[in-house]
């Protein structure tokens, strides 16, 4: 579930890695963090609302398949429902996000309509921010900017993209085994444990309400069973009407005077950078690939490339060296991220991410010149 991850960039390893979130600004690591819950299930299918809909969704979600007394589901199944559940119930309810310490706690109220998905994400604690999405399009009100950001809602925004071939490869990279039924919120949950089958992953449990398999609570563990991150509904209510109105943003007072964005967020041009993979771990797959530009301390465009195995994500730095420019690299924790730097000729190469650290430096050495 390192699909809860904010992408945050390393600050000392490369000098390249802070200006690229700072870029973005302060309200870019809210979006972040708030496009993932709960719609972050629903991402896991891709278009939420479109499989809902395939599903002849109408406020009840997939039943998971019933087979010999101890049969246990596949990822994808599991997947798949809480993305059924996630884009076609109606639900509101309070989200307490923790990472190492920091927490954040956030409220949702979650509208399924004729065929249209509509939600508002408010903070109750820091800065204020608020972020209405109706279907794939987000709006992001930010009071002390006096600023409202539009744009289309991707994969890097709420967790890694999660293409629809991945929930079958998933399959091959975890071991699902189904563990007791806990209380959540008040509902009652099926505990999953996603264990890996490789160095490359982290283990993922995940708790589904009984009756529709909506994500409840998820958290992602390392090797000793130390929590890295979870994200669970302190408190929830699962169906029955929500009015309106309570969808509207409570943040947009005086919005008359607000400056509108519909630019993207970072000064990114979508192109074929000349970087290519020559052998990346299992399950992992390009999500993305583009320019970053105007960076400080650095000249030239940086390129990114970012890759997914649907759980955990890995973005890739290409950045030419300055003359005379001796970079440190090797092996690095930045935070409760891993990044792996090593020099290819003229150019400085970092990974940073929130998978494994074998799965970060195999990214990072898979990484060559077309």
């Amino acid at each position: 579930m390192a699909v809860l991850t904010l992408n945050f960039w390393p600050t000392s390893a490369d000098r390249l890695a802070v200006p690229v979130e700072a870029s973005a600004g302060r309200w870019r690591l809210h979006l972040k963090r708030l496009t993932q819950v709960p719609v972050l299930a629903a991402a896991f299918a891709g278009s939420a609302v479109s499989w809902a809909q395939a599903q002849g969704a109408s406020g009840a979600s997939l039943v998971l398949p019933q087979g010999a007394a101890g049969t246990v589901p596949s990822v994808g199944q599991i997947l798949q429902q809480a993305a059924s559940a996630a884009a076609s119930l109606n639900y509101s309810g309070t989200i307490t996000y923790q990472r190492r310490g920091a927490v954040e706690t956030s409220r949702i109220v979650h509208l399924f309509e004729n065929g249209v998905e509509t939600e508002r994400i408010t903070t109750l604690d820091g800065p204020p921010f608020e972020v209405v999405r109706v279907n794939d399009e987000l709006t992001c009100y930010l009071p002390e900017a006096r600023l409202i950001r539009i744009e289309p809602r991707t994969g890097r925004q709420g967790f890694p993209s999660l293409l629809p071939r991945q929930l079958t490869t998933l399959a091959q990279q975890f071991s699902v085994k189904k563990l007791e039924i806990e209380r959540v919120a008040g509902q009652d949950a099926q505990v999953w444990l996603f264990e890996p089958n490789d160095e490359f992953r982290f283990w993922h449990k995940l708790w589904t309400e009984l009756k529709t398999g909506l994500w409840l609570r998820g958290r992602v563990l390392d090797e000793r069973g130390n929590i890295i991150e979870e994200i669970t509904f302190s408190d929830i209510r699962i169906g029955g009407k929500i009015d309106r109105e309570q969808l509207k943003p409570t943040l947009a007072q005086g919005v008359a005077n607000w400056r509108v964005d519909r630019k993207l967020p970072v000064n990114a041009m979508k192109v074929d950078t000349g970087w290519v993979t020559k052998l990346l771990p299992a399950g992992f797959v390009k999500v993305s690939e583009s320019f970053m530009r105007a960076l400080p301390g650095r000249s030239e465009p940086v390129s990114q490339l970012v890759f997914s195995d649907g759980l955990s994500s890995v973005s890739v730095y290409a950045a030419a060296l300055a003359p005379g420019e001796t970079p440190a690299v090797g092996a690095s924790t930045q935070g409760v991220h891993q990044v792996f730097t090593r020099q290819v000729n003229d150019h400085l190469i970092t990974a940073f991410g929130d998978a494994r650290p074998a799965a970060v430096k195999a990214i990072a050495n898979s990484l060559g010149r077309r």
